[in-house]
């Protein structure tokens, strides 16, 4: 059964699609104090909050079931993602359901600015009728300049071809074949984009590179009499820079959503900045549409509840999915990944002090893996790790965790995966040792071990299994089979391979259940034996 703790009101359907669960239990909290949190938080699979609570580095230390936090919204900014991550939990948000909203927003002001509406509305209110203050500005032939254009920067793009807009965009992260089919110019420095376009709208990321984005350098850099729209965040501005552009003329309007700090304080800057006769604001509505709303409730209950039931990672910040990839595809490769680390672990002879100075070399083949070489290296490390730290280490914590024991791991180029299409390669070195293990699916579900070291292999790695090396010569099989049986212990399969007729073989034997000490030490006196292992994958 997971528990799941909401701290903030995420909206009746979202609460209606949890409940509706057999394996679930939920309690609703708003407004616990960090203290009260911090005493529960223990308690829980996942928590899900909003903007209201904060779950910082102190909150996380007591987290020690907590799985999932879960953001229903796009920001982050009240989650401590650093700690988060060390402490092995999940962090997700939607950033994709109230795109709309924003993108739809965004042109509302932009229209409300250049027409002047809000303005016109008051003073109309107010009984009088004055046409000549509000002469307005029209959008077509202007040029639009989109600071960032991912969800949001590219729907408002679409809609500025609806108003005839020549639309320019500076997002280096964004390939130009993207911005080909959404039928934006590229352009490659900011400045640039500054000193063409007429609007500029802001649909950035607020990170430390673009915190003040906007200062007074920058805006200095605009045309005189262009407009500035934010919809995004208040700190990718310089809100003293642009209250000095604004006052000075240098501008011809702003339009604010979002500000540094909210609410503003009456003596801030933003404060200032809202009482300008050019200047229209709201209170963060961006997303605020009952779609947008129910939309974000329900997505983010069901990612929850994905994660926990490791059937999809979706927007999970801190996990190395690139994005839009369906876990459901790559899962299978994933489960061999971690397969082939436990295995490498259990197989060296001094795992125990797995450490500093150890290096994990690993090679993809094929089109399937190869596309995927980030999460299967971290489920790669993730088993690698379980063996030792057992269920401490996951998909989020692993490289960290790999990374504060010494242990590094890099692509190498390493041969013994030409017979199969696609194939996970792993080669570990430790200061005595060396291991390599390759791994295949078969029918494309099927985990497979192929190849230990020098030996071919079709080891099926699942539950207790004994690996063993030995002289090939006869009798092995036969005697390794008679003691097995005599202690009771059933064998499912045996797979077995050798480097040459007489040399060394190696055998890869499925268990029902292990093999009891006693027969590992009769097996380990049979003088063909090398070496005995059993495994637990």
């Amino acid at each position: 059964m997971y528990r799941i703790l909401i701290t903030d009101d995420i909206g009746a359907k979202g609460l209606d699609h949890l409940r509706a669960e057999t394996d679930v239990q939920i309690e609703a909290h708003v407004g616990l104090s960090p203290a009260a949190l911090r005493e529960r938080i223990g308690e829980f699979d996942a928590v899900i909050t909003r903007s209201g609570t904060a779950l910082d580095a102190e909150l996380f230390a007591q987290a020690r079931r907590l799985k999932v936090a879960a953001r229903a919204g796009v920001s982050l900014d009240n989650v401590d993602l650093a700690a988060a991550t060390l402490a092995g939990v999940m962090v997700m948000n939607v950033p994709e359901a109230n795109s709309v909203a924003a993108a739809e927003h965004t042109w509302a002001l932009l229209l409300a600015m250049c027409r002047h509406v809000p303005q016109a509305n008051t003073q109309l209110r107010a009984g009088v009728w004055e046409r000549s203050s509000f002469t307005g500005a029209q959008l077509a032939g202007k040029t639009l300049g989109l600071i960032g254009l991912g969800r949001v920067g590219a729907l408002v793009a679409a809609r500025a071809r609806a108003f005839e807009m020549r639309v320019i965009a500076f997002d280096p992260y964004v390939p130009e074949t993207r911005a080909e089919t959404l039928r934006v110019e590229l352009v490659e420095e900011l400045d640039e984009l500054l000193e063409r376009a007429e609007v500029v709208s802001l649909h950035a990321q607020l990170t430390d590179e673009t915190r003040h984005l906007l200062g007074a350098t920058q805006l200095a850099r605009m045309k005189v009499g262009a407009r500035l729209i934010n919809v995004a965040r208040g700190d990718l501005i310089d809100e003293a820079a642009l209250l000095e552009a604004l006052t000075s003329g240098h501008l011809a309007g702003a339009a604010l959503d979002v500000f540094s700090v909210e609410p503003p304080s009456a003596t801030s800057s933003a404060a200032q900045l809202i009482a300008l006769s050019n200047v229209i604001t709201t209170p963060h509505l961006g997303a605020s549409t009952q779609e947008a709303q129910a939309e974000v409730s329900v997505e983010i209950a069901r990612q929850v509840l994905e994660a926990l039931r490791g059937t999809g990672y979706r927007n999970i910040v801190n996990l190395p999915f690139a994005e839009g990839v369906d876990y459901r595809a790559i899962a299978p490769y994933m489960t061999l990944a971690e397969k082939i680390g436990s295995l490498q672990t259990q197989l060296l002879r001094g795992h125990s002090a797995l450490g500093a100075g150890v290096q994990v070399q690993v090679a993809y083949h094929g089109e399937e893996v190869q596309a995927h070489v980030k999460p299967l290296t971290v489920a790669l490390l993730k088993g690698l790790l379980t063996p030792m730290l057992g269920d401490a280490v996951n998909y989020v914590n692993a490289p960290r965790l790999a990374q504060d024991r010494g242990i590094v791991a890099h692509q190498a180029s390493i041969p013994a995966a030409e017979d199969y299409t696609n194939a996970l390669v792993c080669r570990v070195l430790t200061d005595t040792e060396k291991k390599m293990i390759v791994g295949t699916l078969f029918a494309g579900s099927q985990p497979r071990i192929v190849r230990i070291d020098d030996y071919p292999m079709d080891g099926l790695p699942v539950g207790y299994a004994l690996v063993l090396e030995s002289r090939d010569v006869p009798g092995v099989i036969g005697q390794v089979a008679t003691r097995l049986g005599t202690a009771g212990v059933n064998i499912a399969e045996y797979r077995l391979g050798r480097d040459k007729p007489g040399g060394t073989a190696l055998s890869f034997i499925n268990l029902d259940s292990p093999a009891p000490e006693a027969v590992l030490a009769d097996l380990r006196a049979f003088p063909p034996m090398i070496e005995v292992r059993q495994v637990c994958l």
